[in-house]
């Protein structure tokens, strides 16, 4: 039976819905590899995704409770747009943030201390892309969510995104302090996270099962006459994109360019361009429906904090073209690829087909998600938490010390789309 929502003042309007979170772990034998406890008295999980409501943390988050939902349960705070996984996986808990983007700028942590009342001190706080203000669980889990938070010299940024990814990157580094992990989905991500001063990063990938469910069924559905680009802002660099459709679309004219992401990102001159489908914002299942009937996949970025974006496109369009970015060439290391320079770009960049490739660097989320447990138990196992067992939660008040930045006036974070 669902828990009732728990009711507060409207600036925060934060909810706890959802199932049982009590009892032995469920599933099948493959989903209870990891052998420990989940939401037991002695092990409680609670995953902070109060920002993330597409792309990657939005698969991310419909992931783990999934898993969870099979594995006994747990916590997840989510943002309103996400409220139908309270019914798709009802044997979490869930927590709903709705807050306004002006007030995520000036408070971003109080809502934790409601939510600390109802869970107590859990064994594993885990923030996606959010900054973590104190040390809420006995492990504190960290895990970067874009790359531009850590570096963003030479990417194509508007001031306003330079100055929000800057904020921001100063919230998160400043909160690192009280992890006791951090991790990335990239080993170049990992890379960066050293100008941080973390040496001993974790990488957790993102899960492929719709890539690999494809290599393994070999199914394959009629290209149409359609190149898709997956993500709209400004490094994506979709002026590069539409020359490679261009380029293409001499040798085939009835191609179209199907456009996925935020319109309002994209430039005029661009959305005015008569062969451009303007798609907008579709449900992961649109989307990946979408690139299983491309005949071309182009990525043109100039950023990625990982492959996933390129492995869904790559694996299910029948023919791409992808930015030489590193996390690319981590995702076709011992694949079938060729380097190609093409009239009007600076830059070379990599062709493959969906033929080719044995997808050799994939993981299913049933590993990513019981890598990340592993280092959870081994955290819990060999630790003192003596300093960390106080039922006290201390939040540090950004706001109480001065930033290198100041005020910024940029929008709240998301999602990469």
């Amino acid at each position: 039976m669902p828990f009732p929502c728990l009711c507060v003042p409207r600036i925060l309007r934060l909810n706890a819905v959802g199932g049982s979170v009590s009892g032995p772990p469920r599933g099948d034998a493959t989903s209870n590899r990891v052998q420990m406890p989940l939401q037991s008295a002695a092990n409680r999980f609670l995953f902070n995704f109060a920002a993330s409501y597409t792309g990657g943390g939005y698969k991310r988050l419909q992931a783990y409770a999934a898993w969870f939902a099979r594995n006994g349960g747990a916590w997840f705070v989510i943002h309103p747009q996400c409220l139908p996984l309270r019914e798709r996986f009802p044997e979490n808990r869930y927590f709903v943030v709705d807050r306004s983007r002006l007030r995520r700028i000036f408070d971003d942590w109080s809502y934790l201390k409601d939510i600390r009342a109802v869970t107590g001190q859990p064994d594993l706080y885990y923030a996606y892309g959010i900054p973590l203000y104190g040390r809420f669980g006995r492990v504190n889990w960290s895990h970067l969510n874009n790359i531009l938070t850590v570096d963003a010299r030479g990417i194509p940024l508007s001031v306003a995104w330079r100055a929000k990814f800057r904020f921001l990157g100063w919230r998160l580094r400043r909160g690192c302090h009280h992890a006791q992990v951090v991790s990335a989905e990239s080993r170049y991500s990992l890379e960066r996270l050293r100008a941080w001063g973390i040496r001993q990063a974790f990488l957790s990938v993102n899960g492929s099962d719709d890539e690999l469910s494809a290599l393994r069924t070999g199914v394959r559905v009629p290209a149409e006459e359609l190149a898709v680009v997956v993500g709209t802002y400004t490094y994506r660099a979709l002026d590069e994109s539409l020359r490679v459709f261009e380029m293409l679309r001499r040798r085939e004219p009835d191609l179209r360019l199907a456009m996925i992401g935020d319109c309002s990102a994209v430039a005029s001159r661009i959305a005015r361009h008569p062969a451009v489908l303007l798609l907008g914002s579709l449900e992961r299942r649109e989307v990946v429906e979408c690139l299983r009937r491309a005949r071309y996949f182009i990525n043109t970025s100039y950023a990625e904090n990982s492959y996933n974006c390129v492995a869904e496109g790559i694996f299910l369009a029948q023919r791409s073209f992808i930015a030489p970015i590193a996390p690319h060439h981590e995702l076709l290391s011992g694949e079938t690829f060729r380097t190609i320079s093409l009239p009007g770009l600076a830059r070379p960049l990599l062709y493959t087909e969906r033929a080719w490739l044995r997808g050799i660097n994939l993981q299913d989320w049933n590993h990513v998600i019981e890598a990340m447990l592993r280092r959870t138990w081994e955290e819990l196992s060999h630790r003192s938490f003596h300093s960390d067992c106080n039922d006290v939660f201390m939040i540090e008040d950004p706001r109480m010390e001065h930033s290198a930045v100041g005020s910024s006036g940029s929008a709240p974070y998301r999602d990469n789309d």
